[in-house]
């Protein structure tokens, strides 16, 4: 791959440069992020897949702005009958449909580069379609709500279609003390630009705007750093190499210290006001209520979590120990032990790799993953001002997405195993189930990306006699259920404790709210983490903490995919057959049911306890072979 880099190539004729290059060798260069031009098709995803052409996209864009008078038409009439409800109800599906398309594809061209103007305003008008959809659907639920029950009853007894939307409307009236009037719902819905201002200026600061500085690597290359690099070098077996990262880094983001501040605030304002605009007694409330997730189930994470960080801090100490250092940092967590069987995976391999691990779940589940892999699904390698990280994405009427920066990291080749079971997760549900219930509730699709790494991690240890590749394994196994659980707990107090401040009618600004952040993670790390003064700045760079409480999701998904896995890889196939039946159901039913049908209850604290003491068996397996 052909990497576009700036030399500045400095012909020393008896002459000393002086100026900001001035004790750089002639030799020297910056290594750079490459260009998107630089990167083969086959690694690139085919949004030509949903549009062939910017055209197509205008074309639905038109077909939406036509539809939109059209939805007004049922309004103040659904109460009139079960084929007129019914055709409202057909008409939404058909207007979100489009709109999803439109809104994906403009966002997914958006991150191939960020900084692209036309791809800005491509998703601006998409944002702002989407505003007026919002408020053009917005009576339906009201109106539903108005209709007596008797009247609704009979409505789905002489209406066979509307069956269909049997729970979409049980989900309605149970959302009627915190449903609006139909005006109340449409000045809401008219707002959404408005709601999503931060977290579009935290985007722009973190992938458009910020530039960070060139580090010095292992070898005393100067390398520019990025976000996917940053995590690359804090595994750096060179501790000069991972302070330098971690300094450097966080220190890129004073610069928007008081701006990030002012925007996360903002957001968890916007959380607060929806929750009380829609008479919750509580932004957490409102948020679980969403998925009719109970609180208790949220409590319950906390408590188990709290109650439980001794095999944390044991295995913390043992990092400090292994290390050989007399202060453990935050940048010394993720270097691995077994430095020595630390691999580089290239990205066809890692394919590999992964379809062979995931053959626990049949023929037919790694045959479609397969296929994902090899038709345009993804786009793997970082470049300049592609959107960070990675996820999946996608629409009701086109394959999923993958976004990934890839780095040829052990994490990385994990990333897509993650990402590749959201993936499939999306292609099952969309086969199976109607577009009404084609969604997914994070309480449910991070279940099927961590059963996938679940089973990546078991087959790679099994498949390994090497000491030290096993220790390395093993190694990485911790790190990443203290990644999934321990640490996405400790952001999950943070969000509770930000949003009773701003509940309380107290200020969050960037000093209080990193200081609220310190001490959590003081508690989480224990008295062998020495924290440096930027190490609190996390809590103002972290895009999960624009979505009102997302996070606590990913532990209890790491729990529940942890009871699903075992009984798969036990060969147990009714375990089997009720997942991928969990994969096939979308929304179809509230997730604790979905979960309970798949063999896991999350009302309940085991499956929360059984993964702590999973956490603390590694531990010690570790410790064991380390001796």
């Amino acid at each position: 791959m052909k990497r576009t880099s700036r030399f500045f190539v400095w012909l020393i004729v008896g002459l000393i440069a002086i100026c900001t290059f001035t004790n750089v060798l002639a030799q020297s260069a910056v290594k750079g992020i490459p260009q998107r031009s630089d990167i083969d098709a086959k690694y690139k995803w085919r949004l030509e897949d949903i549009f062939a052409t910017d055209q197509l996209w205008e074309g639905d864009f038109s077909k939406v702005d036509a539809l939109l008078p059209k939805m007004t038409e049922f309004k103040g009439r659904l109460s009139e009958s079960g084929r007129g409800l019914l055709e409202c109800l057909q008409l939404q599906d058909s207007l979100w449909n489009i709109m999803d398309r439109l809104f994906v594809y403009a966002g997914l061209h958006l991150d191939e580069d960020t900084r692209v103007s036309a791809s800005q305003e491509l998703t601006g008008r998409a944002a702002s379609l989407r505003t007026r959809a919002r408020q053009s659907v917005s009576f339906i639920d009201p109106e539903i709500l108005a209709i007596p029950q008797s009247k609704l009853d009979e409505f789905m007894k002489s209406e066979k279609g509307l069956k269909l939307y049997q729970h979409y409307i049980d989900n309605v009236i149970r959302m009627r003390p915190h449903t609006l009037s139909p005006s109340e719902e449409e000045i809401l819905a008219s707002a959404g630009d408005l709601a999503d201002a931060p977290e579009n200026v935290w985007n722009m600061i973190n992938y458009a705007d910020i530039k960070y500085p060139s580090i010095k690597d292992e070898q005393g290359n100067e390398v520019q750093l990025s976000e996917e690099r940053y995590y690359k070098f804090l595994e750096s077996t060179d501790r000069q190499v991972r302070k330098d990262a971690s300094d450097t880094f966080s220190a890129t983001y004073l610069t928007y210290l008081n701006t990030l501040g002012a925007t996360l605030s903002g957001s968890v304002a916007k959380d607060v006001f929806y929750a009380k605009a829609r008479k919750y007694n509580s932004s957490l409330e409102a948020a679980l209520d969403q998925s009719n997730i109970p609180v208790s189930v949220f409590e319950n994470l906390i408590k188990s979590a709290d109650t439980n960080l001794d095999p944390l801090y044991k295995y913390i100490s043992l990092r400090k120990k292994v290390l050989k250092l007399d202060e453990l940092h935050k940048y010394d967590l993720t270097v691995p032990l077994v430095p020595e069987a630390k691999m580089e995976i290239p990205y066809d391999s890692a394919l590999t790799i992964i379809e062979s691990a995931l053959a626990p779940l049949g023929k037919q589940y790694v045959a479609d993953t397969k296929a994902g892999f090899n038709s345009g699904w993804i786009d793997v390698y970082e470049t300049e001002g592609k959107g960070g990280g990675a996820y999946s994405w996608g629409c009701y009427s086109s394959h999923p997405y993958m976004l990934l920066n890839y780095n040829n990291t052990l994490d990385h080749m994990f990333t897509i195993a993650h990402e590749m079971g959201h993936c499939m997760h999306s292609y099952y549900t969309n086969r199976t189930q109607p577009y009404i219930y084609s969604g997914h509730a994070t309480f449910t699709a991070e279940v099927a990306s961590i059963t996938n790494e679940m089973l990546l991690m078991d087959y790679l240890i099994k498949n390994t006699q090497d000491k030290a590749k096993k220790l390395y394994f093993l190694n990485y196994y911790i790190d990443q259920l203290d990644g999934t659980f321990y640490t996405q707990v400790m952001f999950t107090e943070f969000e509770k404790a930000i949003h009773e401040k701003k509940e309380n009618g107290e200020a969050l600004t960037s000093a209080s709210t990193r200081e609220i952040y310190s001490d959590i993670l003081r508690k989480f790390y224990g008295p062998e983490v020495v924290l440096d003064s930027l190490d609190d700045l996390r809590c103002l760079r972290l895009s999960h903490f624009y979505t009102d409480f997302y996070v606590y999701q990913y532990a209890t998904s790491y729990a529940a995919a942890v009871a699903i896995s075992r009984k798969i890889l036990e060969g147990n196939k009714e375990a089997l057959d009720r997942y991928l039946k969990l994969l096939e159901a979308g929304d179809s039913d509230y997730p604790i049911n979905l979960l309970k049908n798949a063999g896991v209850d999350m009302t309940s604290p085991e499956p929360i306890n059984e993964t702590i003491k999973l956490f603390a068996s590694l531990v010690d397996q570790m410790e064991k072979l380390l001796q």
